[in-house]
C-alpha cells in the first residue's frame, strides 16, 4: 500500500456530524494509490480518526451514547461499556460495490462501510452481484452493555456538560427511540437501568473478550440486527460502528491529575485510611483492612494465582427491610456500599435476599444459544459488596444454593462458570469481594474482620451520626481514588531475601509453637500473612515486598486475631 499523508483538521465538527462523508473522502483517497484491501482500509480510518481526537478536549465533544438521550443517526459518539457478548453474530457486508445505470449504462463503485446502510446512487442504479470489482468483507458483532455497576462520580469523567455543538445535534432532525430496552436478560443486574448496543468491528479489528470494558469511538445508527431478524423481529437495533477502540487505562480514572509520584503514596494511603476509618465509626483496624481488600488484585504467578483478598467484615448491625431489588434496604450496608463507590469505578451491590436468591441467575448461560448474563457477569477489578445481613429463616431452593456456590467460587477461585450447551466453562475474573455479615458468614473468605462494638453502634445510628463524616472535597476525592487504582496495579515482587527470612520465620514459629503445645501457624495463615504484607508494600507504593513491610503485616494480623471472638481463633481466617 503506498504511503498517504494525513491532515488532521483543526476542528472536529464534521467528524463528529457527519463522520460517514469523512470516511468517503479518506475512501476516494485511498482508492486513487491503492486497490481496495480491508485491511489496509481500516487502519487508515482508524489511524486518521484517532488522530483527530487524539486530544481529550477533543474527545469530549464527542457525544456519549445513553439510550435515554436522542442521538442522530449518522453523527459519532463514544460508548464505554463492556462486552456481554462478544460472539453476537458475523455479517457478510458489500463494502465496494460496482453499481450499473439502467438508463445510461454507465458504471461506477460505490463505497459503504461502517453502516448497515444498502448501496445506492439513486433510483436507476442497481449493484451488479457479478462484477469482478465487487469486495465482501465481514464484521463481527458484539453486544455490549453500559458497564455494570459504574459509580455516578467515573460516568461524570467520562461525560461533560452540554455543548453547543451537541445543541446543534439535538437541532437536527432525529429519528428512532433514544429509549429502546431491549435485551433485558443480557445486562447482568436485574432491574438496573442501562444503555446496550450491538458494536460491529471491522478488520483490522475484531470483537474484544468477554467481559472487558472497552471505549468505542463509531458511527451511530438504528441498523440490522440479524439473530432478531432470524427470529422474524424486523426491529432496527442501536448499533455503533467502531472506527477505533480502546481497552480502558488505570489513568482514565482520574485523568484530570498529574501522574502521582513515589514521594506522594505515603500521604494518599495516611488519608484513604483517614477516610475509611471515618465511614466505620473511628474503627481504624477495620478501616486498614478495607483498604487493602480495595488494593488487592487477582494476578497470575507461573500457575498460582495470588493478591487477591476477599474480606467478610463481622457485627454489622442487621436489618429486617426486605430487599426486592438489587439495592441494600439496611442503612448500615448502604452506607459501607455508598462509601465503596464513591472509591472504585465499579461496584455492585447483592443482597442476600432469599427471594432475590432464588430467583436470579447468578452465572452467565448461553444453553440456549444467545448468552445471557449473569449477576457475576462483571468487568474486571469490580467491588462486589455482598450483604448477609438481610438473609432471614427460610429455604433456598435449587437455583439459589447454585447461586451462593457462584460467589463462593468467585470468592476462593476468581472464577465464574458459564454454561455453554455441552459443558461449563469456567472463565477467570478478578473481583474485589466484601462480604457483611452480622454474625459468622455462610460463606468463607480470605480475611475476616470483626468490626468494633463503637463501629456497630455508629453504623446501627447511621442516619443521625452520617454528618459526623469528615466530607471531603471532589479534589480529594479524586486523589484518592487516583491512588488506589495506581496503587493495585503496580508490578510487584517479592526478593529471594526477604523470601527467606519470611520461611526462617515461619519455621521458627512452627517449632515454638509444637514446643509450647499451640496451635502451629498454617500454610493458609502464611499465605494471608504474605497477601497482607504485598498489599502493605503496594500502598507504599513500592514495587517489592520489604522486611518492613512484613513485620507490618504481622503486627497487623496479631491484632485481627486479637480482636476475633475466642471462638473463632481456630480458624485460620479468623
Amino acid at each position: 500500500m503506498a504511503s498517504m499523508t494525513q491532515t488532521v483538521p483543526d476542528n472536529t465538527t464534521e467528524h463528529i456530524r457527519t463522520p460517514l462523508a469523512v470516511i468517503h473522502k479518506l475512501f476516494s483517497m485511498h482508492t486513487v494509490e491503492t486497490e481496495y484491501v480491508a485491511t489496509d482500509f481500516g487502519k487508515l480510518a482508524q489511524s486518521h480518526f484517532q488522530a483527530v481526537f487524539a486530544d481529550r478536549q477533543a474527545l469530549q465533544q464527542v457525544p456519549v451514547y445513553d439510550q435515554g438521550r436522542k442521538i442522530t443517526p449518522g453523527t459519532l459518539v463514544r460508548f464505554r461499556c463492556m462486552v456481554q457478548d462478544p460472539a453476537y453474530g458475523e455479517e457478510l457486508h458489500l463494502a465496494v460495490a460496482r453499481m450499473t445505470n439502467t438508463a445510461t449504462g454507465e458504471e461506477r463503485c460505490a463505497f459503504s462501510q461502517y453502516t448497515d446502510a444498502e448501496h445506492g446512487l439513486g433510483a436507476d442504479w442497481e449493484v451488479d452481484y457479478g462484477a469482478a470489482a465487487n469486495v465482501f468483507t465481514e464484521k463481527e458483532v458484539a453486544y455490549c452493555v453500559s458497564v455494570p455497576g459504574q459509580s455516578a462520580w467515573a460516568r461524570g469523567v467520562d461525560d461533560v456538560s452540554e455543548t453547543a455543538l451537541d445543541s446543534a445535534l439535538e437541532s437536527l432532525s432525529l429519528s428512532g427511540d433514544g429509549n429502546t430496552r431491549a435485551g433485558a436478560d443480557k445486562y447482568p443486574i436485574p432491574g438496573e437501568q442501562h444503555s446496550a448496543a450491538l458494536v460491529k468491528f471491522y478488520a483490522p479489528s475484531t470483537a474484544p473478550r468477554v467481559s472487558s470494558v472497552i471505549d468505542v469511538v463509531g458511527v451511530y445508527e438504528l441498523g440490522a440486527n440479524t439473530r432478531a431478524q432470524e427470529a422474524g423481529d424486523e426491529t432496527a437495533w442501536p448499533c455503533i460502528h467502531a472506527i477505533y477502540h480502546s481497552e480502558v487505562h488505570v489513568d482514565d480514572v482520574a485523568s484530570a491529575l498529574p501522574a502521582l509520584q513515589p514521594e506522594d503514596f505515603a500521604a494518599r494511603r495516611a488519608m484513604c485510611v483517614e477516610y475509611v476509618t471515618s465511614v466505620l465509626g473511628g474503627d481504624d483496624l477495620a478501616a486498614q483492612y478495607v483498604l487493602l481488600h480495595l488494593l488487592s488484585r487477582t494476578v497470575r504467578v507461573q500457575d498460582a494465582k495470588v493478591g487477591k483478598l476477599s474480606l467478610n467484615l463481622v457485627n454489622v448491625p442487621a436489618s429486617a427491610l426486605p430487599n426486592t431489588t438489587f439495592a441494600f434496604s439496611n442503612p448500615a450496608s448502604r452506607w459501607i456500599g455508598d462509601s465503596v463507590s464513591q472509591l472504585v469505578p465499579y461496584s455492585v451491590r447483592v443482597p442476600f435476599d432469599l427471594k432475590l436468591l432464588n430467583k436470579s441467575s447468578f452465572v452467565p448461560n448461553a444453553e440456549q444459544g444467545d448468552l445471557r448474563a449473569g449477576v457475576l457477569q462483571l468487568a474486571a477489578g469490580t467491588a462486589l459488596v455482598c450483604d448477609e445481613t438481610c438473609l432471614n429463616e427460610g429455604t433456598l431452593d435449587e437455583r439459589g444454593v447454585r447461586n451462593l456456590h457462584a460467589v463462593q467460587t468467585a470468592i476462593l477461585s476468581q472464577s465464574v462458570t458459564y454454561q455453554f450447551p455441552f459443558q461449563p466453562v469456567e472463565m477467570p475474573t478478578s473481583l474485589r469481594i466484601l462480604v457483611l455479615s452480622a454474625g459468622k458468614s455462610i460463606l468463607h473468605s480470605d480475611c475476616v474482620v470483626h468490626i468494633s462494638d463503637a463501629a456497630r453502634r455508629f453504623l446501627a445510628d447511621v442516619p443521625a451520626s452520617a454528618a459526623d463524616v469528615r466530607p471531603l472535597d471532589p479534589m480529594h476525592m479524586e486523589q484518592l481514588r487516583q491512588y488506589i487504582e495506581c496503587a493495585r496495579h503496580l508490578e510487584f515482587g517479592i526478593p529471594q531475601a526477604v523470601s527467606d527470612v519470611i520461611s526462617t520465620e515461619y519455621a521458627e514459629l512452627r517449632r515454638v509453637a509444637h514446643e509450647r503445645g499451640e496451635p502451629m501457624m498454617s500454610q493458609e495463615e502464611l499465605a494471608l500473612t504474605v497477601t497482607v504484607a504485598r498489599l502493605i508494600s503496594l500502598g507504599k507504593g513500592q514495587a517489592e515486598l520489604s522486611i518492613e513491610s512484613w513485620n507490618e503485616a504481622v503486627a497487623l494480623e496479631l491484632r485481627r486475631k486479637c480482636r476475633n471472638p475466642p471462638a473463632s481463633k481456630k480458624q485460620s481466617a479468623e
